[in-house]
Order: C-alpha cells, then structure tokens, then sequence
C-alpha cells in the first residue's frame, strides 16, 4: 500500500482515461500468502503493480478486476477467499470461495474500480508517500477516502454484509529496524532488510565515511549512550544491538528499557548475555523488560558469517511480524 509506482501507475491511468482498480487486502486470518495492506493496481492495458499474495488467486482477483473494468462495472466488490491446508481443510472458515492456495488460511481482499473524481485522493497519497509522511487510508462499499491529518498503526476491518464494509488502514508507516552498530553484522542485517519491506536505519559512534563500502540507508551518527534517543516509541519501530563492546552494548540495552518498542535484539551468546543480564538486574533494570528481549538474537539456524547471521535476524523479524 505504500508503494509510489503503484499510485504513480493508478494517477497515470485515469489521466489518460485508461479504467484501473485497486486490490487491496483488508483482512487477513490463519496462514497466507498475503497480509493486511497488501495493494495491487491492476489496468485495462494489462498493466500491473504490487501484489495481493500472488499464485492462484492473484490471478483469479487480477483477473476478476479486469472482467469489471471491461464491463464498466464500478461497484466495489469484495472477496473472500479460503486457503485448504493438504487435508482439504479450511482454517480461517469464512464461508468464502476455495482461493486455489493450500495455506490453510483465509484472505479478504476489496476490488475497487477506480473513477476520475479519485484523482485528488491518488494524488495526495502520492504526496503523502513522497514527503515521508503519514495518514490513514479509508476504503468502504461507498468511498475512497484519505486522511493526512491522522494515522493509525493497525488495519481494521468491520463488515455486516458485502455491501456494507469498512477498511481503514496505516499509509506511510514502515517497520523500521535500528540497528545499533554498523559493523560487519550491522552492513550485512541492512542489506538484507531493504528488499523486505523494511526501513532499516544504522546508529553508530563511528562516521559513514570511516567504513570501505557502507550500505545506502540512514546513518546516524551518536554515541552509543544517546542511541536510544534516536529511536523513537511506537508499534512500527525494532532494535537490534550489535556494538563493538560489551559495556556499550549493556549500557543500549539498558536504556532501551525505557522506550515501547515492537522488538528489542541483542547479537551475543549466552555467556555474554548472562554476564550482562545479571549486571543489568543489579542496576534496577526490570526483569519482565528483560525477558522480553530476543538474546541472542535470530532464529538458531547454525549461522556462522555476518550474512547467514544477517538472514536468522531477517527470519526471527518475519517470523513475529507474521504473528502479529
């Protein structure tokens, strides 16, 4: 939802008269290829944008979206669609139409064809994405609304019947990863990131420029003590501490007891992170804060080199952001 050429493809469309439609999934339940927001822009000329989870139902949905677009038909619709796991069982259970995945879950996704009066409301979405800001996206049976005067940072979604529904959803807000140490580690977790619809964002005493080949993402240069007040409060917003000494990565962790954060990580084993464990209780740090601290950090898949290290830490942030 928040990709610029998918709204770039929408305003283009409708500038030129080509009918075009959004898809976008406003709920999801169980196991799936798509989640909540996922956005696709579909045309008449056979253009497309984004995706809704792709395989099967994809191409069911893409398609479907088409059929409107040449009927003129620009009443949205809505489809629920289940995914049979290998017993032929459904998990989510809605009552809606098999998807041709086997996921085991259920996905609810709107198709709405889009007119000439939405041009304003692409546009500012566009001008929303493109300045760094956020707002929230409201879809129902009836409108296409946008509103740049508030966020929020779930998707909701409410339905009585198929004509009566309602989505509103997060614009502009991305998970974004702070790593705190822009080592070996740190360079190789950022790279990875980028092409998983994360924001990461490297904190580092040292200056980009004293590294041979940074990545391209924010760099922000601070002490190791100021680094959590870099790191801003919210369900959107993950730490991962990898600095290159124990005390500084103690002295993070134990500032960043102070902040709500969605993930906090620390790269250590678990000598070290006993060792600062256990400092940490004697300073007053609360024991319920620490637990809930991911150490060592990343799924243990035997990863030994930055990059393998690098994917167990990419996999664990999937891994809970799927459940949430």
């Amino acid at each position: 939802m928040n990709s610029i050429p998918l709204w770039k493809l929408i305003g283009e469309s409708i500038r030129s008269n080509i009918p075009c439609a959004l898809l976008l999934t406003v709920e999801t339940r169980g196991s799936g290829p798509g989640r909540s927001g996922a956005a696709m822009a579909v045309t008449l000329n056979n253009s497309a944008r984004g995706t809704v989870g792709g395989g099967a139902m994809e191409y069911r949905l893409a398609g479907r979206a088409r059929k409107m677009l040449e009927t003129g038909n620009c009443s949205p619709e809505l489809f629920m669609l289940d995914h049979v796991d290998e017993n032929n069982h459904i998990a989510g259970d809605t009552g809606g139409t098999p998807s041709g995945m086997i996921c085991s879950g259920s996905q609810t996704t709107a198709v709405f064809p889009l007119k000439p009066g939405d041009l304003e409301t692409v546009d500012l979405i566009i001008s929303i994405l493109e300045s760094r800001g956020t707002g929230t996206l409201y879809l129902s049976g009836t409108g296409f609304i946008v509103s740049n005067s508030s966020s929020q940072e779930t998707h909701d979604f409410s339905m009585t019947d198929e004509d009566n529904w309602e989505y509103a959803g997060p614009l502009g807000l991305r998970d974004t990863v702070y790593v705190i140490g822009g080592g070996h580690v740190g360079q190789a977790i950022v790279n990875l990131l980028r092409g998983l619809s994360w924001s990461p964002v490297i904190i580092d005493e040292r200056e980009r420029d004293s590294f041979e080949d940074p990545p391209s993402c924010r760099w922000i240069t601070a002490p190791y003590s100021e680094a959590h007040r870099c790191i801003p409060d919210g369900y959107h917003n993950w730490a991962v501490i990898m600095t290159p000494s124990h005390r500084a990565d103690a002295e993070v962790l134990k500032n960043l007891a102070r902040k709500n954060l969605k993930y906090v990580g620390m790269m250590a084993s678990s000598s070290k992170k006993a060792k600062i464990f256990a400092e940490l209780m004697q300073e007053g740090v609360p024991e319920d804060f620490l637990g809930s601290v991911h150490c060592p950090v990343g799924l243990s898949i035997g990863s030994r080199t930055p990059e393998e290290i690098a994917v167990s830490i990419a996999a664990q942030l999937i891994e809970i952001r799927g459940r949430a």
